[in-house]
């Protein structure tokens, strides 16, 4: 059986123990969506080897189990009942397009689950963004039923009673809710400040924090992420660096909002839910760590995550898009190598001035 999965699957050790590290994510989406999750990632998985491995028999070679991961990633980036043809679409995309026109496993510039996610996100925004479903709740939840088939409701009709649950994504109402109060405070009006200040106190970081709320399949259970984080470190798979920039940028960017005056609301309890809520711990765990699209340089990847979590932040709050770490990433990704140049010319000429 081994030498048969040789002949289709590189052997890969850092890409297993990311997979053994995404079946707790995935664990959650089931819990939270039901069986459906399972299969939809499965079948993610199943669409980028197979892409991938259109490309690599031709050498006769093997895809990599990377593919496998990307899959994994994609699936589990996606929000529930999105169709399964659309995520074939997005597999296929993203892995001839992010990876193997720039020569396959090792040589892609940008992070190939994440540009399946953005091609997703803007070709089909209405399945990807605007309709989400609740999850379900008590007992044995989503491990005893396929999918879940109640959407959530619109972010007007449930700013001011967010349970985080049944309401509109919590990025989407605190955006909502801070545009409120700022025009309140302009305005002089009070009353609906005071309301909308209210709203935001009510958010449940315990709720965040443990998941069991919509959202995209594999983002919303910190608790889940950070055991499979501890997984990682433990494996020495992650880079300090990279995994921390990105809550440090955010914290920053926040806090420039915050002086701007651009957000009313209170700095600390927004930093913690934007840290909880919008797949802050996937993305910074799975995505910005990833080390073929990152920085080799030390201080490299300190800036270069650190950016991702400041871009993140700015695009949650003043676009359109609660998807900033996405475009963040992605943009991350673009000028990583630019970032790498000019930190090691820096290094050689800071060394060459001490001579």
């Amino acid at each position: 059986m081994a030498n048969f999965l040789k002949q289709y699957i590189q052997y890969q050790k850092p890409q297993i123990n990311m997979l053994l590290a995404l079946c707790l994510p995935l664990a959650g989406a089931v819990y939270n969506f039901g069986w459906r999750s399972a299969l939809y990632v499965l079948f993610s998985m199943f669409c980028c080897w197979f892409a991938e491995y259109l490309f690599t028999r031709r050498e006769n070679k093997p895809a990599s189990a990377a593919s496998l991961v990307t899959g994994a990633l994609l699936g589990l980036i996606s929000p529930p009942n999105v169709p399964f043809w659309m995520v074939a679409v997005g597999a296929f995309f993203c892995i001839i397009f992010a990876k193997m026109v720039f020569g396959g496993f090792g040589k892609n510039i940008f992070n190939p689950a994440m540009v399946g996610r953005c091609f997703l996100y803007i070709s089909f925004p209405a399945a990807l963004a605007a309709s989400w479903y609740v999850p379900f709740q008590g007992g044995a939840a989503g491990f005893a039923a396929y999918t879940s088939l109640t959407r959530t409701a619109d972010v007007d009709s449930s700013m001011y009673k967010i349970d985080a649950v049944t309401s509109a994504t919590t990025l989407t109402a605190v955006k909502r809710l801070n545009q409120v109060r700022r025009e309140a405070l302009a305005n002089h009006k009070d009353v609906e400040a005071d309301k909308a200040l209210k709203a935001f106190e009510e958010i449940d970081l315990g709720r965040l924090f443990v998941g069991n709320i919509n959202g995209s399949q594999g983002e919303t259970s910190a608790l889940l992420i950070l055991l499979a984080m501890a997984f990682l470190l433990y494996q020495k798979v992650l880079f300090i660096p990279l995994l921390l920039g990105p809550f440090i940028g955010l914290f920053c960017a926040k806090l420039l909002l915050h002086v701007m005056g651009l957000e009313t609301l209170p700095l600390l309890h927004s930093y913690l839910i934007n840290v909880f809520a919008g797949g802050t711990f996937f993305a910074a765990i799975f995505m910005v760590t990833e080390p073929i699209s990152a920085p080799v340089n030390n201080k490299a990847r300190w800036i270069y995550a650190f950016v991702i979590g400041f871009l993140a932040a700015i695009i949650r709050s003043l676009s359109a898009f609660n998807a900033g770490f996405m475009f963040a990433i992605l943009l991350g990704n673009t000028f990583g190598p630019l970032i790498e140049i000019g930190v090691t010319e820096w290094e050689k000429s800071k060394k060459g001035s001490l001579k």
